[in-house]
């Protein structure tokens, strides 16, 4: 399940433009595609949508399109639906805003860059995020100038077993991370209990 941030997509795209008036429903098609092919769902969030809410005219039973109304950020339905989702198997929110992606962060929702989604569509991303400095050096793929918007079956094959291997590392670690504080909570829960019963046993003895 991926919960997608629209137009920051947009942005990251060589092959398409915010200024394009029918942008919302090209790189809509092209994540219904993708859908298709790996037979999953996404919801997509855009700004400034008139008069806003659902888009019956760009979902279908896989995409969900949603504009945010007028006067109401996208950011904050992206993160109210992000923490509504959040529980569902697989789901991962997509974006390269920072400040969204440092409250996902927080939250523990894991995210994917516009930039990686990217590629997973057969789009070119303008530029793909550095990583952190204790992250393997990332393979890049150099482009030349190509008529052809989306990249080659070949490219889509490779680095699609990647991202989904990274997927299946990520909520590994979620899920280990979760169970250890989940056992921190016991833990702690249990040494309170213990505590509190020596307290009686003293407070007992000292009145008998």
């Amino acid at each position: 399940m991926w919960l997608i941030d629209g137009h920051n997509l947009i942005g990251q795209l060589q092959d398409l433009s915010l200024d394009d008036p029918h942008d919302e429903a090209k790189i809509t098609m092209a994540i219904k595609r993708y859908c298709m092919r790996a037979n999953c769902q996404a919801t997509v969030i855009f700004d400034n949508g008139l008069p806003g809410g659902f888009s019956k005219e760009l979902s279908n039973s896989s995409v969900k399109v949603y504009f945010a109304p007028p006067r109401t950020k996208a950011d904050h339905i992206l993160m109210q639906r992000a923490k509504e989702m959040h529980h569902l198997p697989n789901f991962v929110l997509v974006t390269s805003d920072r400040q969204i992606a440092r409250l996902a962060y927080a939250y523990g929702i894991e995210t994917m860059s516009s930039e990686e989604f990217a590629l997973l569509l057969g789009f070119r991303p303008v530029e793909l995020p550095p990583e952190a400095p204790d992250k393997p050096k990332r393979i890049k793929i150099v482009y030349e100038k190509d008529p052809n918007p989306h990249i080659s079956p070949q490219e889509v094959a490779y680095w699609l077993p990647i991202f989904e291997q990274r997927l299946r590392e990520a909520r590994l670690a979620k899920r280990a991370a979760e169970q250890a504080e989940r056992e921190r909570i016991r833990a702690e829960r249990l040494a309170r209990k213990q505590a509190a019963e020596e307290e009686r046993l003293r407070k007992k003895k000292r009145l008998s």
